[in-house]
């Protein structure tokens, strides 16, 4: 089993095109490390964040006391991570379908990103990621959610610095596609595609998993009528909801 062929030309492009950005972010990454803390709502030591990118959220729960591992695919990404990060953060490159650990963590995490292969791909990482976590551990996982990506932003385009973006939605197979190019090369498109799931559709899979949910937090949504950001949006239309989850007794 091996990540979608998407993967690496897609995030490669998209740190190219904004790596300057997380310099702005200080003040939102701090906010969302305080937010991890009260999701698990007890204190805990060790935590693994999958899909780490440049290991953004890592230092911002370093910072907390946190001891932080991550593993990451795109070795631009891991490279600028290592850059970036205080050798108290233990990085990993490698692809979290294949990739071992030694030891397990109190949190283990996935934000911004679940949903790349089918429906299996999904439930052999849970699996993975239930492997990963201690017996009394937590997950915490990002899910986005088809009703936003089908009726609010399927069609609509995002300037973001020299980079634009379009967002589709994949009715079939109940996937949100995101479009990314650069202004002065338009034709050198790249695309993810992550699958959309439901409340009771995840729930089921983790249930496969050996996994029980037991918080939900709804996330943001766009208003692209009124060009607005809102950071908590009711379950029905956010973009995405993150689940917190502990193994079934």
């Amino acid at each position: 089993m091996t990540t979608n062929e998407w993967v690496i030309p897609f995030y490669r492009k998209q740190f190219e095109w904004l790596r300057d950005i997380e310099s702005d972010m200080t003040s939102y990454l701090q906010k969302d490390a305080e937010k991890i803390e009260e999701q698990i709502g007890i204190k805990f030591k060790t935590m693994l964040d999958i899909g780490a990118g440049i290991g953004s959220i890592a230092r911002a729960l370093d910072i907390r006391g946190i001891s932080m591992t991550t593993l990451e695919l795109v070795p631009d990404l891991v490279e600028a991570s290592r850059l970036r990060s205080p050798e108290t953060i233990d990085i990993h490159m490698g692809d979290f379908y294949t990739y071992t650990f030694s030891t397990q963590f109190d949190v283990v995490s996935y934000f911004d990103g679940f949903g790349i292969g089918s429906d299996n791909d999904q439930l052999a990482l849970l699996k993975r990621m239930r492997s990963w976590m201690k017996d009394d551990g937590f997950a915490l996982i990002d899910i986005y959610n088809p009703n936003y990506w089908r009726t609010i932003a399927a069609g609509h385009k995002m300037k973001i610095d020299d980079a634009e973006r379009i967002y589709s939605f994949d009715e079939e197979n109940c996937r949100m596609i995101d479009s990314w190019w650069h202004n002065k090369n338009p034709d050198d498109v790249v695309t993810q595609s992550l699958c959309c799931y439901a409340v009771d559709e995840i729930s089921a899979m983790c249930e496969k998993a050996g996994l029980t949910i037991t918080g939900i937090f709804p996330g943001g949504a766009m208003d692209f009528d009124k060009w607005a950001y809102t950071e908590t949006a009711p379950l029905s239309s956010c973009l995405s909801y993150r689940i917190k989850l502990r193994k079934t007794i």
